[in-house]
């Protein structure tokens, strides 16, 4: 699927074939303003390049409500962290053993804990903001989307929370579900540089590599100079791209991969 992850803004799903061992099924939501031939054009190139045999690729217009409710029955329960539950507001969870609940409701399909980057932000969060003193530590997350590393910080220990985003429909998603896990934090709509005032000692940015390159100088602003920045996003196609944007300003504490995502621990230099 790696192929295609310029079309994944909206999801994509990966399908066993009943009957047919050989096959898979790709589901794709790409954004609706897209010409459809030239989509269907565009994937048969990349199948041919990458030498890989397609039997028939069919395009369709969706409404959102079809949409949504395509992918939801896809993302289960996840335990992000040992006895820490990533839930699905749609989704049951039998909590048999008492482990702690985050409930994530969504219009949108990421940031409900299913993904590779979440996971891998939420490791190296654990494992830097044990060292710190979290009764005085701010932790921001840009790009916040539904907000979940914030929840995520929130069960850590880390009193002062705030989240950003550009879009107000995610920033209202994150407010909801700050509201519904009885998480106290500050959540921004709108611009890193114009609308986040101060200083933050850890700095959440999972992402992709276009904001990535246009974000990390103003991060830079924005981090205590002994703070502990976290980035993810970063798809292996497009490694080598981002690499001087962060060899520029930041010195790699820790990079960890998951599948085909890399997230790095990031200081000044």
């Amino acid at each position: 699927t790696t192929l295609f992850d310029d079309y994944a803004d909206n999801g994509i799903i990966e399908e066993d074939v009943e009957n047919q061992p050989n096959l898979i099924k790709l589901t794709m939501y790409a954004d609706p303003s897209l010409d459809l031939d030239t989509i269907k054009s565009d994937i048969e190139n990349r199948l041919t390049d990458a030498n890989i045999s397609v039997t028939s690729i069919d395009t369709t217009i969706l409404d959102e409500s079809t949409w949504l409710n395509s992918w939801q029955q896809y993302i289960e329960p996840t335990e992000i962290l040992p006895n820490l539950i990533i839930k699905p507001a749609w989704q049951e969870y039998d909590n048999v053993d008492h482990k702690t609940i985050i409930e994530i409701d969504s219009n949108i399909s990421f940031g409900t804990g299913a993904h590779e980057t979440t996971r891998t932000c939420t490791e190296l969060l654990k494992s830097y903001s044990e060292s710190m003193d979290l009764d005085t530590v701010t932790c921001l997350d840009i790009g916040t989307g539904t907000g979940i590393l914030l929840l995520i910080a929130a069960q850590l220990g880390i009193k002062h929370l705030v989240g950003i985003d550009i879009e107000e429909y995610a920033a209202n998603q994150a407010r909801i579900n700050c509201e519904n896990n009885h998480v106290s934090a500050e959540i921004i709509c709108g611009n890193l540089d114009s609308d986040f005032n101060g200083t933050a000692q850890i700095i959440l940015a999972n992402l992709t590599v276009d904001p990535l390159k246009i974000l990390l100088p103003q991060i830079g602003k924005k981090l205590d100079n002994q703070g502990i920045l976290i980035i993810s996003g970063i798809i292996d196609d497009r490694y080598d791209e981002i690499m001087p944007y962060i060899e520029a300003d930041w010195h790699i504490i820790e990079e960890r991969i998951a599948g085909p995502w890399h997230t790095f621990a990031l200081e000044k230099r």
